[in-house]
């Protein structure tokens, strides 16, 4: 604690911001690995009373914190040991709030791949498969609703048909990774690739539906029952509903959740 509070004494903002400028793009701070038990603690900049940090959420989920503090926990006691865990902040631009141990979240096991990259000419994810252990699988995922989704099952080196792939992208902050798992099925991750989408943010039409559910671009998406009973996850402008029964319905896409209901 005596830490936090000596932080906080010498943190402060290099820029003033405001609310109401409207030509200002909230920006985003995140921070994951391997829960080890310990709390995230944020310090949070604010100027003439405004706060930067305007909202939090963990694994994709809201979470409720202090909105008019310059600092506060994010509690993470619900999950258990290496479970992994990843905490995104949304701030207003200009200066952004600092998490002061991202390093107690514990990134996992990585393997050497200095050949996947994102070609920002191209917009695909690319890597070689030379480097790469002919031995093992391989399987690309992408951060979604607060978890890792396999996206690509690459399969192993030598039966890899391609060695990049178009990635559909969510707005905000994009991560990807490669899985690699030997025979006796331990796994290791490649390091992280984070990108920013220019894209905007995709909508949901409507929330009263008939056949399908649809949004104003493509986008990853997850659909769950009143019950939160997994129904299925895709990548689609349009989720064919005609099938389910009336009634309620989530939707997880473009990193948030919705309610629908088909009447």
């Amino acid at each position: 604690m005596k830490k936090l509070l000596l932080l906080l004494v010498l943190f402060s903002p290099l820029m003033a911001f405001s609310q109401d400028d409207e030509s200002a793009v909230n920006e985003e701070v995140s921070a994951w690995g391997k829960y080890t038990g310990e709390n995230v603690y944020v310090l949070n900049p604010s100027e003439n009373g405004v706060f930067s940090v305007q909202e939090v959420t963990v694994d994709g989920k809201p979470y409720a914190f202090n909105h008019e503090s310059n600092a506060f926990e994010v509690n993470l006691e619900g999950h258990e040991l290496n479970d992994f865990v990843f905490v995104k902040i949304t701030c207003l631009p200009h200066t952004k709030p600092l998490i002061i141990n991202s390093e107690s979240l514990i990134h996992e096991s990585e393997f050497s791949l200095p050949s996947f990259v994102f070609n920002k000419k191209t917009k695909l994810l690319e890597w070689k498969a030379t480097e790469m252990d002919v031995a093992c699988n391989y399987r690309l995922e992408q951060m979604l609703y607060g978890k890792w989704i396999v996206v690509k099952k690459l399969g192993r080196p030598d039966d890899m048909i391609a060695e990049n792939f178009l990635p559909v992208q969510i707005s905000g902050m994009n991560m990807f990774r490669i899985v690699q798992t030997d025979e006796a099925g331990n796994e290791l991750t490649s390091p992280v690739i984070k990108l920013k989408s220019p894209n905007k943010k995709v909508l949901l039409l409507s929330d009263k539906v008939k056949e399908y559910i649809e949004f104003t671009a493509v986008t990853h998406y997850e659909l769950y029952d009143a019950n939160g009973v997994f129904l299925k996850r895709g990548t689609a402008q349009k989720i064919n509903v005609a099938d389910l029964n009336k009634g309620t319905y989530w939707v997880n896409f473009d990193g948030k959740e919705a309610v629908v209901t088909k009447k």
